[in-house]
Order: structure tokens, then sequence, then C-alpha cells
């Protein structure tokens, strides 16, 4: 990799000057080696070494990830629960129509093509019984015995619902609390529009339901009118980014930093993966009963192990805090700033990768998610502890291990672009959301690789994300 310096800085280095004290160096050497016939240090002498056990560390860990997150077909059938996707699109159809009956009736032309796009979305086997509650919804017809009776004969493990859905209908919910109870785990939200459904328009639970309907569905179109506008402005934005880097006013480099070096960076992440995703499963088998609070101090050692890897190792301070991009840069506010205007001229490459998603969606037939999300319908202890881990946890721990080791450490042996990309796909495959969701995360994170070329420090990027965090936690809030 062709190495650029950066020049001389105008900030002191944060950690830098609170751990170590002094001021960061203007230039630091291209190789750690002595060359005044000393010998080099450890982990140079062994830096292809430890960069292969790094290598395969982090390799063991992304397939470590993928196994576990591969549920079997067998399992998946038999475990019924709500889905969040089409729960959301049932409630905007819901409260669309709603809507509209205020002016008149319902246009019922509307009804087919709505089910057949949520059957392109989520073409989920469990799905099958939610689409007919829904069209039963929008048409005002209860769903018919011979269609309930060939989703219980195609699908048994909906055969109970299928009972129970007969029951609500026939004697006006004699069903015992226990089957209702256990028909909203296994449905969610659509058990409430069925439950609705067999209730007089004007009862306090019908409304209830149709409230939250028209809660989502003006929600839902108020953020898209605000992701499209943010949209265009993020595509002006974008297109005067391009401008300025072909006049070469703006500029996209990494610090210098040797290939040993960056070695180093990635052993340091490779123990961070290692600590945080192997340790909690080995743990388990160990402690079977073991508390989730013993889960985040797990999140934290290994962060910070992660983070002191390459001074352990021997990588001098300046280096280390220059690689990792703790500093200031030109200013904590000024960073922020950049942080929010590149999130916005990166929201074109996010929309590509979200236009990838959806194909991928159409023909896997596995819509992204989350299991952060089933938080948001918890308890306010439970919202506030998930808005903490999103907005605040993840941009700060994620940036410094993702940007702040794997994409400069990938860099040092690669080009930046390989290293990019690299990294990107570790971050998106890690996440939870499947393969549906990985387009739409890589490109979140190359414009966060990007902000970390542009403006050095992470400051930046963990503005964007935080930023992209949170505005999906508002969502999820307000629906």
């Amino acid at each position: 990799m062709e190495n650029v310096h950066l020049g001389i800085w105008n900030r002191d280095v944060i950690f830098g000057k609170l751990l170590f004290g002094g001021n960061m160096i203007e230039t630091f050497s291209e190789s750690s080696e002595q060359h005044d016939g000393q010998e080099a240090p450890l982990f140079v002498r062994y830096a292809k070494l430890g960069l292969a056990l790094a290598c395969v560390a982090i390799v063991g860990c992304v397939g470590f990830v993928l196994w576990s997150q591969a549920e079997p077909e067998d399992l998946q059938e038999q475990t019924v629960r709500p889905n969040r996707v089409f729960e959301m699109a049932a409630r905007y159809a819901v409260g669309l129509k709603a809507f509209m009956e205020l002016a008149g009736p319902w246009n019922a032309a509307l009804t087919e093509p709505i089910l057949q796009d949520l059957a392109k979305v989520s073409p989920k086997k469990q799905d099958v019984l939610r689409q007919l509650i829904l069209k039963g919804w929008l048409t005002n017809e209860w769903p018919s015995e011979s269609a309930l009776a060939a989703v219980a004969e195609s699908e048994t493990v909906l055969k109970e619902d299928v009972v129970t859905l007969g029951q609500m209908k026939s004697v006006k919910l004699p069903i015992t609390d226990e089957r209702w109870l256990k028909l909203k785990k296994r449905h969610g939200w659509m058990a409430e529009l069925s439950r609705a459904q067999t209730l007089p328009a004007d009862d306090v639970a019908r409304q209830v339901v149709m409230q939250q309907a028209m809660r989502t569905m003006m929600v839902m179109l108020a953020f898209g009118l605000f992701g499209f506008l943010a949209a265009m402005g993020g595509l002006v934005l974008f297109v005067l980014a391009l401008l300025r880097w072909r006049d070469g006013r703006l500029k996209f480099t990494l610090s210098a930093i040797t290939r040993p070096e960056g070695g180093l960076l990635l052993e340091g992440f490779a123990v961070y993966m290692v600590l945080f995703l192997i340790l909690p499963n080995v743990s388990r088998f160990v402690f079977a009963d073991m508390p989730r609070t013993f889960h985040y101090l797990i999140a934290f050692l290994a962060l910070i192990a992660g983070f002191l890897w390459p001074l352990w190792r021997g990588m001098k301070r300046e280096s280390w805090c220059v690689a990792l991009g703790l500093h200031a840069g030109k200013g904590i506010m000024r960073e922020m700033t950049a942080g929010i205007l590149g999130w916005l001229a990166c929201l074109p490459l996010l929309v590509l990768g979200m236009i990838a998603a959806s194909w991928i969606v159409k023909l896997t037939g596995v819509s992204p998610e989350h299991p952060i999300t089933d938080a948001f319908s918890g308890s306010v202890g439970v919202k506030i502890s998930a808005v903490l881990l999103a907005v605040v946890w993840a941009p700060i721990s994620e940036e410094m291990m993702f940007r702040g080791l794997l994409f400069p450490g990938l860099s040092a042996w690669l080009r930046w672009v390989l290293g990019a990309l690299g990294g990107a796909f570790i971050f998106a495959v890690i996440h939870p959301q499947g393969w549906a969701g990985v387009p739409a995360i890589m490109a979140l994170a190359m414009a966060f690789s990007l902000l970390r070329m542009w403006r050095q420090s992470l400051i930046a990027p963990m503005t964007a994300h935080a930023l992209n965090n949170g505005i999906l936690c508002v969502l999820l809030l307000s629906i």
C-alpha cells in the first residue's frame, strides 16, 4: 500500500494525552525497524506470523457467527413468532384504510396489490395466516372456513392458531386467557387485529387497534418524506464531494502506518472478536443460568482488550493514537458536523444497498430482522436500554474496532478499497439481520470508512453511526 502522511496536526491526541501525556508528533518513520544496528522489535520480526494467526481467528469468528445464525429449517417451521416487518406493513395498510374511510368508502381494488406486495416482502409460511387476517380486515369479511382449513392442512404448525381464530369468531372470545396469550405471543399485533374484527365498531379495544394503525401510517409517511428529502440533499452533497475530490480539494487518505503495525491492529481486532463472540457461548456451557449483565461485562472487557492489544504488543503510543483515530481532529464540534454531513452525502450508497437487499428478500424469501426491534415493544426500561445500546454503545465500540482497528489494519496490507470492502463485509455478516441485510449494512460501513479517511478522527464516523441508529430508534418508538 502507498502510505500517505497526515501532515501537521493542529490538535492534541485525546487518548494519547489523557493516558500517556504529550502531543501528537508531526511525522513518524515508515518503518518501526531500527536503523542504527539495533535488533528490530519483536512484533516486527514476527509480524507475518501474527497477521496469519489474526486472519485465521477473524475468519473463524465470522464462520462461527454464520453457523450460529443458520437455524435448521425444521426448527424454523416449528417456531412461530411475530414478524415485525410484516406487522409494520399491515399496520400501514389498516391505517391507510381507516384514513381513506374518513372521506368515503375503502377502495377494494387496493386490497390485492397490498397483499401481493406483502407476500413478496415477507413470503414466510407463517405469514399465510396473517395475510388472511389482514385480507379479512381490508374486505370486512372474516376469513372463510375453507381458507382457514386450507392453512391448517398445509401448515400444521398453524393448526392450533386456526382453531383459536375459529373459536374467537363463533362465540365472541370464549377462548381462555391462556389460548389468547399464546396466540398473541406467536402473532403479535396481528392477533390484536383479528380480535378487533370480532368486536363492534364502537368497542374501545377495536378503536385502540385502529388508532395504532393510523399512527403507524402517519409516522411512516412522515419518515418517508423525511427520507426522500434527506436522500435528495445527500445526492447534492455526494455530487459536490465528487467534484471537490476531482479538483483535489477533498482528500481521502489514511495515516502512514507500517505493515507490522497494521498486523498489530488486526491482532487486536481478532482478540476482540474471539472474546466478544466465542467466550459468551462457551460460558453458557459452564454457567447455564448466567445473568445477562455478564454478557455486557464480557463485551466491555473484549473492547478494552482489543483496544489496548497493539500497545501491549509493542506499538508506539503515537502511532497507536494516529492509527486508531483517537484524536479530536479539527475540533469535536467540527468533526461531529462533518459526520452529519458525511452521513447525508452517503445516503445514495445506502439507497443502493437497500435496493440490493430488496432483491435478496424477493429471491430468498427471508427479510432482514434485528432482535433489538423486539425490545421496542417492551417496557420503558427495556426501551431505554435498547436506545442506549444502539445510539451510544454500538457507535463507540463498533467504530473503535472496525474503523479503528480492522479497516486501517487491512489497508496497511491491501489497497484501501479492498480494506474498506473487506471490513464492511465482516461488519455486515456478524450483524444478526441475515444475508438480506448485508448490502445495506455494507453500504453504511463503506460510508463510515470514507468518513474515517476524510477526517482521520473517529469522531465523524461515530457521529454518523449514532445518527443512523438514532433515526431508526425514533421510528421504532413512534410506530
